[in-house]
């Protein structure tokens, strides 16, 4: 503590895994892995846990504060996602309790879909995931599908339909682009392991609800057997 109230800057501690998620119930199934500091070791691992905040721009701040914190080798992202039914039947069949692991995130909202806003164009609103950590976690079990981050949960079911169609993305999350954007511009590989809880749409919350828990930990699960597996040069 320094005169004046002010606590001393924190001494970074590194760790060679950093799992992150956007509250407290999403890394909850890591606890008996973790302990209660959710701090561990791993088959050998450093890894640690730590919760980002909700919504976009609290996930990138809080990302970049615990990046500072524990500067990771790796940043796995873990927690629930939506499914858009538009672009269910491309590729991969993603369902109801299954993971997904998103190659590409996209930034998008309903309202720049239907034209009436527009993205700065020197903005990022498009990044990749980490292709050796994607494919990891692909063998761990989970199921390609790439994302949509919106400012918001997209609660109308036309708009969740135009929304896939306009990007390609097969789930939506609120933090993962926020989240990835603070990994890039640290330079720390990022993906994503996010269990699927509901369909986008006007029954989200209800199936959220529902769901949230046992996605939440299939998630973890995949994360846990790609750590297991070993991490990638």
């Amino acid at each position: 503590m320094q005169w004046g109230g002010k606590l001393a800057p924190m001494r970074p501690t590194p760790c060679d895994v950093l799992i992150l998620g956007a509250f407290h119930p999403e890394l909850a199934p890591l606890r008996p892995l973790l302990g209660d500091s959710m701090r561990a070791r791993v088959g050998g691992l450093d890894v640690a846990a730590r919760v980002v905040g909700i919504g976009l721009a609290m996930a990138a701040v809080g990302a970049a504060m615990q990046l500072a914190e524990l500067p990771p080798r790796f940043v796995v992202l873990v927690g629930t996602c939506g499914l858009y039914r538009a672009t269910r039947g491309e590729g991969e069949e993603l369902s109801i309790g299954d993971v997904a692991v998103p190659a590409r995130l996209r930034l998008t909202a309903p309202c720049v879909v239907d034209g009436l806003a527009q993205f700065p164009e020197p903005m990022s609103v498009a990044l990749d995931a980490h292709r050796a950590t994607v494919e990891g976690l692909l063998r761990a079990g989970g199921k390609r599908g790439d994302l949509a981050t919106t400012p918001a949960i997209t609660v109308d079911d036309a708009a969740a339909a135009r929304v896939a169609v306009a990007t390609g993305a097969r789930v939506e999350h609120l933090e993962a682009h926020g989240v990835a954007t603070a990994c890039a511009a640290r330079g720390v590989p990022f993906a994503a392991a996010l269990g699927v809880a509901n369909d986008v749409g006007s029954a989200a919350r209800e199936q959220w609800r529902a769901h949230h828990r046992a996605a939440a930990a299939a998630a973890i699960a995949i994360v846990t057997r790609w750590m297991q597996g070993g991490l990638p040069e």
